[in-house]
């Protein structure tokens, strides 16, 4: 069984490692952008529901919670099926959620979003699987950030195409254009390399198994037997609460909250989401630079701190040249440790990256689970600037816990 096998500089050639790439890059960018447009599109959606602008925040909980259901069924999804074959068969999922989505009924959109959140979770277990079979231990940390990049490539589109798009024809017709874009990007799965999805023989897909409430216990087994990969998790719901909050409420927060036209705001949270795209770039570079992926996330948990502040601190009187400027502070900082964080996860676990990914990701999600709908919460009681104050906390709470496993491990522990 050679699921997840360590790779070496010799014994990975070049193009294996760039077809590698590529493959999972392209699908993520697709799934992403699905994911990231309902909060784009939420004032819209809401609006068309009859809800409030807060009530969105339930829907990003149900999103979270088809990820943590994915990650909890990890065995029973990706391993029987395959890398390759489980993100095919989480593009089929994202469609229908996306039709759920689009039928306008607050409680099928839940359900919707929840599918939506299933599909797009299966691209970190079964990615990073295909990645890490297929890549060199020396450039491992920048082709982790480089892959996860397809994250906020995807929100960049979501929040430049679906805004104008909502804007000019409704939210169903920018959604719609979504499903076509995650359609399109999803053809060099169905090109990829039989050996991309694994060895021929795994067990046999069973549905049912996807339901199985054992499935509940395997992320805590996950992490208990892994060295050092709790405290990576716990600093993982830290980062989550921050980008959780932001992805979820900051198109509301300066259209519904500070009054700002909805293209202005699509456009903000698309540079954002662009300026983290090198954000996970550069930090990428720099984690093999300095040899310490752990240390770079410390550092951008106080950055993703002061960004948050900085976002819980724009006035309805703010000129556009101050907007931007914070748009893009903030997009080097939130959204750039997902990447580093995937990679940290996998040089803990050699011989079952998808396994400890997944379980890991249990928790990130548990908290994109929990987050949106608390936001919500203060959000109605105390407004937008408490919700990201909030989450400023807890990502310093979230880096104290990295910075504690760094120390232990520099101490030889």
């Amino acid at each position: 069984m050679n699921e997840n096998r360590p790779t070496s500089d010799a014994d990975t050639p070049a193009h294996a490692t760039l077809a590698a790439f590529n493959v999972v890059f392209i699908s993520l960018i697709g799934a992403s952008t699905l994911m990231l447009s309902l909060g784009v599109l939420a004032p819209m959606m809401m609006a068309s529901a009859g809800m409030p602008p807060a009530a969105y925040g339930l829907l990003a909980g149900a999103s979270g919670l088809g990820s943590v259901w994915l990650y909890t069924a990890n065995s029973a999804f990706t391993l029987p099926l395959g890398p390759v074959r489980a993100l095919i068969a989480g593009v089929a999922i994202g469609v229908i959620g996306a039709a759920l989505i689009a039928t306008g009924f607050y409680a099928l959109m839940i359900v919707g979003a929840l599918l939506v959140g299933f599909a797009y979770a299966t691209t970190a277990p079964a990615g990073s699987q295909i990645l890490a079979e297929n890549t060199p231990p020396r450039v491992r940390n920048r082709l982790f950030s480089f892959r996860q990049a397809g994250v906020p490539l995807g929100g960049a589109i979501a929040g430049i195409a679906g805004s104008a798009i909502a804007a000019q024809y409704g939210w169903r017709v920018a959604l719609a254009a979504i499903v076509v874009f995650l359609l399109a990007a999803s053809i060099p799965l169905l090109l990829a390399p039989r050996r991309f999805n694994g060895p021929a023989e795994r067990a046999r897909f069973r549905p049912t198994a996807l339901f199985a409430l054992s499935n509940l216990r395997q992320p805590f087994a996950t992490i208990a037997t892994i060295p050092g990969l709790r405290l990576v998790a716990l600093g993982s719901i830290g980062f989550a609460t921050v980008q959780g909050t932001l992805n979820a409420f900051f198109v509301t927060y300066l259209a519904n909250g500070l009054g700002y036209d909805l293209k202005l705001a699509g456009f903000l949270y698309a540079l954002n989401q662009l300026t983290s795209v090198a954000g996970r770039v550069i930090f990428g570079l720099v984690a093999d630079w300095v040899r310490s992926t752990r240390l770079v996330l410390c550092w951008l948990a106080v950055m993703s701190s002061a960004s948050a502040i900085a976002i819980a601190s724009i006035g309805a009187d703010w000129s556009t040249p101050a907007l931007v400027i914070v748009a893009m502070v903030s997009g080097l900082s939130v959204a750039t440790w997902n990447g580093l964080w995937i990679a940290e996860v996998a040089a803990l676990s050699p011989g079952r990256v998808s396994e400890a990914t997944a379980g890991a990701t249990f928790f990130l999600f548990g908290t994109y689970v929990v987050v949106p709908p608390l936001a919500g919460l203060v959000i109605t009681a105390f407004g937008y600037r408490a919700a990201f104050a909030m989450a400023a906390v807890c990502v310093i709470i979230g880096g104290a816990a990295l910075a504690i496993g760094w120390r232990g491990k520099m101490r030889g522990g």
